[in-house]
């Protein structure tokens, strides 16, 4: 049956410039802003917050960061200006396939995020929806559908989850806490993915406008390397794991099915790792599916392991 269609609330439409018109019928973007607002309003991962309704004698949709302090949805407005100050690199990226929207709520405590990926999975499976994505019933532990090891619990909020790294080192990392971050990004992160909603797809991908794949069964340390190196992948960063929870959460939302769950693919959140290493060893954290015991493990990797099932997911900033 068709999804009932999304209708944001009556308001001024904007004057868009030529360049935004553009962009937004390039990428469709207010039918998937429409589609994302909607799927995170219905899972309870955003809210509407008394005190920035107040003030705005309006409704305001979003949620609450590390420290408890509401962080609303960026406007449909804040993202065509986004876009269009940087038309020229997301036209470039979506020829090379970076054509789905997300908005993550960043600022979100992990566990809080983990808790609502756990909550919609049991509301699918016990409403006889939870598909994997070759669209077949997909098995699934209703008593614990997510764990996480207990190096992962509070990371982000004790500032011991690093994130936008430039290389994997534990001083001189280039990267940032999630506090450090709220501060530039105001809770919410934009960005593009490629439209792979199971990673086991990077081993057939073929080369796209002049940008290669990342191949499967490289450490994490070699994707970050390649990442940086090469023009082709310019403007990519890879994710984090709010940045794949919230994709989770979106995906099955919309299409009844979760995602990275064929040929048992690890997908790396290479875009960060823990602050502590492990007897000497930086980690980074990871997510894989367990379909013998119908869990999806939150759990950690050392950066420089290699195994031909760990795969990374690229997006592209905006």
């Amino acid at each position: 049956m068709e999804r009932e269609k999304f209708i944001l609330p009556a308001q001024e439409k904007p004057k868009l410039t030529e360049t935004q018109e553009r962009l937004e019928k390039l990428f469709e973007l207010k039918k998937q802003y429409q589609e994302q607002v909607k799927a995170l309003l219905e899972t309870q991962v955003i809210e509407i917050l008394p005190q920035a309704s107040e003030k705005a004698g309006k409704g305001i949709l979003g949620m609450y960061d590390i420290n408890g302090k509401e962080c609303p949805i960026p406007t449909y407005d804040e993202i065509l200006k986004r876009i269009e100050a940087n038309a020229e690199l997301l036209e470039k990226k979506r020829a090379q396939g970076f054509t789905e929207l997300l908005l993550v709520p960043f600022g979100m405590k992990l566990s809080e995020l983990v808790d609502r990926g756990k909550d919609l999975l049991r509301q699918k499976s016990r409403n006889g929806m939870l598909q994997g994505t070759d669209g077949e019933k997909f098995p699934f532990n209703d008593i614990n559908p997510i764990y996480y090891r207990d190096e992962f619990i509070d990371v982000d909020v004790k500032g011991d989850l690093i994130y936008e790294i430039k290389k994997y080192h534990p001083l001189d990392h280039g990267g940032k806490t999630k506090a450090e971050l709220i501060k530039e990004n105001n809770g919410w992160k934009i960005m593009l993915l490629e439209d792979m909603p199971d990673l086991s797809d990077l081993e057939n991908s073929k080369e796209i406008a002049g940008r290669k794949p990342f191949k499967l069964g490289q450490s994490a340390k070699e994707y970050l390397s390649s990442q940086r190196v090469y023009f082709m992948y310019e403007g990519e960063q890879f994710t984090t794991p709010e940045d794949n929870l919230t994709y989770l959460i979106v995906h099955l939302q919309n299409t009844d099915q979760v995602i990275d769950d064929i040929n048992r693919i690890t997908c790396l959140n290479a875009g960060s790792f823990l602050k502590k290493p492990t007897h000497a060893k930086l980690i980074l954290p990871s997510l894989r599916w367990f379909k013998d015991t119908g869990t999806l493990f939150l759990q950690s990797e050392r950066s420089d392991s290699i195994n031909n099932e760990f795969a990374v997911r690229s997006t592209v900033k905006i």
